[in-house]
């Protein structure tokens, strides 16, 4: 019999080898099997991904390279390159996107992380100021000043933050005198050690007496373990008495408990979570006072929390949604002021969903927040629900759970010009997740390249978002690291332009040198040439060319699996007679291996052919049991698929 299927959308993108046999399943017909280089559009085609751009390598290819989109308005936008104890910008500035340079070099500023750290900070910002977090050192501030003057400080604390009070009644403090604002305190106990000085600490001298009269001191110098030098801050509070006090409040950020790992904005207050010493805590600055952390029962104090569990879970990160949401290792929380914003008095944690987040930075998407399960093999949302009054999660991945085999170590997300997740994987490869849950969209797709790609920012002006990468690649046997942007609507990787006179010697690619490259010489595809000196030699001068690495785009859509008669067509001998591909704004691709006729009679000889809109056609694919039709494209050009179809021959 014959039947005439069309695959007109595949918006689920690459499924599950676990959903090959659920063809009652609407996203069997809207899947595929592979989906590699081509992104699933929402409105159901899919089309070629774009190239990248090489920009530069990035300072010493030997270490780690992190980037961090930093955005103070839609016109000003930077992508920061961290390395060991280094940070460089780059920016669109008044031209293409490049390096920000003065005098003629990268401009650049110390910073305290080592390689090995930078991909564990977190960040918030906030204008033109950026605070930036990392358990093994001081909460750090980066300031904007202009396009070559930034400023990376320690941060300085005004007040606070503080730990809780107390609770070993044995270890005690203790005031040399009542009167001297600068002066000795001793404690019962080994207490003090270097990395107290320039910390705050609360200290109540009559702590039977209810009298609210707290001193607060900052160390100047550590003596021994058990004494230390301070400064009292507020002199309206002076000791009371030299008796020794239980009740003292130590500091939250030092070397000897640890720093925060996360941070946020959130209801005016910037919160920090999760030292070593208390990694279930959070803190909230006062409103709009960031720097101040001094702690009271007043709804404008600032505040601390340690979240309750029957277990040790650590907070990964902060976000700020319609309520502000901790994930940790065991689960997520939901924080807020009851039905007003929060106060030191109203705090309510509760756990929404027990799942577990890895130690990575989540991500906005509208109304969710995207995270990486513990396993580091999910992607879940948090988003809250209706019907439920709660928030929930569901697994991103479920319907491509192999897609993040290994792991995923990073996301970030675009909105324009389509709304696409971006996932890295560990061993390199680039994960796209198509996302519209308002048309049902949910569709992975896998995207490779000559290299890995190891690290990814973006930033958002008027036009289309713009994708930055750091993509590891391996030049004459080198090991080169080196940061690209993503081009839509250039088909090559780590490609470099010529723009001039015409010439057939096209120079400035040794960072390309050894490799066989792909070209687009005006605007035609020229027969691919090895970066040698540099350089490659066309067999035609060109005023214009694009040279870089070839990449191969392949959609498989699943196989037609619709009932016939009283059964299914799955297993029985098949073959298509006629197959029809349609495309818009295309180089024709394969078909199962064949290429249709590129060239159109109407051409005229030595112009480029003009891309099509329309549908092309072949013929009697052979006889098999799966009837599949695989679409590949290889030249340096777009490809488009709005929609297959045709005759199908299904034998008994």
């Amino acid at each position: 019999m014959r039947v005439s299927p069309i695959v007109n959308s595949f918006s689920s993108g690459e499924l599950t080898p676990r959903l090959m046999g659920r063809t009652d399943s609407p996203k069997y017909a809207s899947g595929c099997q592979t989906l590699e280089n081509f992104v699933a559009l929402p409105h159901g085609g899919a089309r070629r991904r774009g190239g990248t751009r090489y920009i530069n390598e990035v300072k010493d290819s030997a270490n780690t390279a992190r980037l961090i989109s930093f955005e103070y308005s839609v016109s000003q936008t930077y992508v920061l390159e961290l390395g060991d104890q280094y940070m460089r910008f780059y920016t669109t500035g008044t031209s293409d996107f490049g390096q920000v340079q003065s005098g003629g070099t990268a401009y650049e500023i110390a910073t305290p992380w080592l390689h090995s750290e930078v991909n564990e900070i977190q960040f918030a910002q906030n204008a033109d100021v950026m605070w930036l977090v990392h358990p093994n050192h001081a909460p750090q501030k980066l300031v904007r000043s202009a396009h070559t003057n930034w400023a990376l400080t320690t941060e300085s604390f005004k007040k606070g933050p503080f730990n809780e009070v107390n609770q070993n009644e044995a270890v005690t403090i203790a005031f040399s005198d009542t009167s001297s604002t600068t002066q000795n305190i001793t404690a019962s106990s080994a207490l003090f050690d270097s990395g107290h000085v320039g910390t705050d600490w609360l200290i109540d001298t009559l702590p039977g007496q209810a009298t609210g009269e707290v001193v607060w001191v900052r160390v100047n110098s550590v003596a021994s373990s058990t004494v230390a030098n301070v400064t009292i801050k507020d002199t309206q509070y002076m000791p009371q008495s030299t008796n020794v006090s239980s009740l003292w409040q130590p500091p939250a950020f030092c070397s000897a408990h640890g720093f925060p790992s996360s941070v946020v904005f959130y209801e005016q207050r910037l919160w920090y979570a999760a030292t070593d010493a208390k990694p279930q805590s959070f803190w909230g600055s006062k409103p709009a006072q960031y720097e101040s952390f001094a702690p009271g029962s007043n709804d404008d104090d600032g505040l601390f929390y340690t979240i309750a569990s029957d277990r040790v879970n650590r907070i990964k990160w902060l976000a700020a949604q319609r309520v502000l949401i901790a994930g940790t290792t065991g689960g997520e929380f939901r924080i807020t002021g009851g039905d007003t914003a929060i106060t030191p008095t109203n705090i309510d944690v509760s756990r929404q969903t027990p799942y577990g987040s890895k130690d990575a930075r989540p991500i906005y998407v509208g109304n969710e927040v995207f995270f990486i399960q513990r396993s580091g093999t999910q992607i879940r949302n948090v988003a809250y629900k209706w019907e439920s009054d709660a928030f929930d999660s569901d697994d991103i991945t479920f319907l491509a759970e192999h897609i993040t085999e290994g792991g995923v170590t990073r996301m970030a997300y675009t909105q324009v010009p389509d709304s696409l997740l971006y996932a890295l994987r560990a061993d390199g490869t680039l994960l796209m997740l198509t996302y519209e849950p308002s048309q049902e969209v949910v569709g992975w797709h896998r995207h490779l390249t000559n290299g890995k790609f190891l690290d990814i920012a973006i930033i958002s002006e008027d036009g289309p978002d713009q994708v930055v990468f750091v993509v590891e690649r391996t030049i004459n046997g080198t090991t080169k690291r080196f940061i690209e942007l993503y081009e839509p609507n250039v088909f090559i990787d780590c490609f470099a332009t010529y723009s001039g006179a015409a010439t057939t010697q096209i120079g400035g690619l040794s960072h390309l040198e050894g490799k066989e490259v792909q070209i687009i010489a005006d605007k035609g595809v020229h027969p691919s040439r090895t970066v040698s000196g540099g350089q490659v030699t066309l067999n035609y001068a060109a005023s214009e060319a694009a040279v870089g690495l070839g990449y191969t785009s392949i959609l498989k859509p699943n196989r037609y699996g619709a009932a016939v008669g009283d059964g299914t067509s799955m297993g029985k001998v098949k073959r298509w007679n006629q197959v029809f591909v349609r495309l818009e704004e295309s180089a024709i691709p394969y078909i199962n291996g064949e290429r249709p006729s590129v060239r159109d009679v109407n051409t005229n000889y030595g112009e480029p052919q003009p891309m099509i809109s329309e549908d092309v056609e072949i013929r009697n694919l052979g006889y098999d049991r799966d009837g599949d039709i695989e679409i590949k494209q290889d030249l340096p050009l777009p490809c488009h698929i709005v929609a297959l179809y045709g005759t199908l021959g299904i034998g008994g």
